[in-house]
């Protein structure tokens, strides 16, 4: 199966990992697709979804990508992503992707809150300064 294996490039802003694959099946807006050795060069934007690879010890892996882009060039397949997370375990996959989407919710809630609380500061002294109260 080495022959038929080409180099797949994951590329986050914590890591850059880089292996031997025989087959990747990915979604961009129009689907999902597969990408095996000697593809085109090509270029697509990713869609937040559920993917996977075949290595190329033959076994299957998950990855659970948030958008970002894919190019093929020279036989590289490249997906740079915010995120990109990997697992042998769908199930497992599945797991971590709920835990971390629920404590981005939470992060970006308190966020939010902070945000509120700093706009309604400053609308609060700008009518204290409207009315020239201290």
């Amino acid at each position: 199966m080495k022959d038929s294996a080409f180099r797949l490039r994951i590329v986050t802003p914590l890591r850059i990992s880089e292996r031997e694959v025989i087959h990747i099946r990915l979604k961009d807006a129009s689907g999902f697709f597969g990408i095996m050795r000697n593809h085109i060069d090509f270029f697509t934007i990713l869609e937040p979804s559920l993917c996977y690879f075949t290595g190329a010890d033959d076994r299957e892996v998950f990855l659970a990508v948030n958008g970002g882009v894919l190019s093929v060039r020279h036989g590289t397949v490249t997906i740079t992503s915010l995120e990109v997370y990997e697992s042998e375990d769908a199930e497992k996959l599945s797991r971590v992707i709920e835990s971390t989407v629920a404590r981005r919710i939470e992060s970006e809630m308190a966020l939010r809150k902070t945000i509120e609380n700093i706009e309604r500061s400053f609308l609060e002294k700008n009518i204290e300064l409207a009315r020239g109260t201290p």
